[in-house]
């Protein structure tokens, strides 16, 4: 019985001890001014993002007509490579 209400003396003292030692992942010491503001444009994106025409033409030439140029070259490269190596034009149709 004394056992036991020493073990639940102990307890509160002993999960204090455990919780200090369990701080993972707390970063350093000194914020990093970068990564605030970016945090911060991260947080407030919701508000500033507009689905509007400057929009549309964004994704279009950043995001849809480099990868139709590079696949242009690359079918034109790939026709050209055949005819020179000596497989049908309709080898991959």
């Amino acid at each position: 019985m004394l056992a036991t209400t020493l073990r639940r003396a102990a307890a509160p003292t002993r999960a204090l001890s455990q919780l200090q030692s369990q701080r993972r992942h707390g970063g350093s010491l000194s914020k990093n001014k970068h990564i605030e503001n970016w945090n911060n444009w991260r947080g407030d994106s919701e508000k500033r993002f507009k689905f509007d025409a400057q929009f549309f033409t964004s994704v279009a030439a950043w995001g849809l007509i480099p990868y139709g140029l590079y696949y242009v070259m690359s079918v034109d490269e790939r026709r050209k490579r055949d005819l020179r190596n000596g497989i049908p034009e309709n080898f991959r149709q």
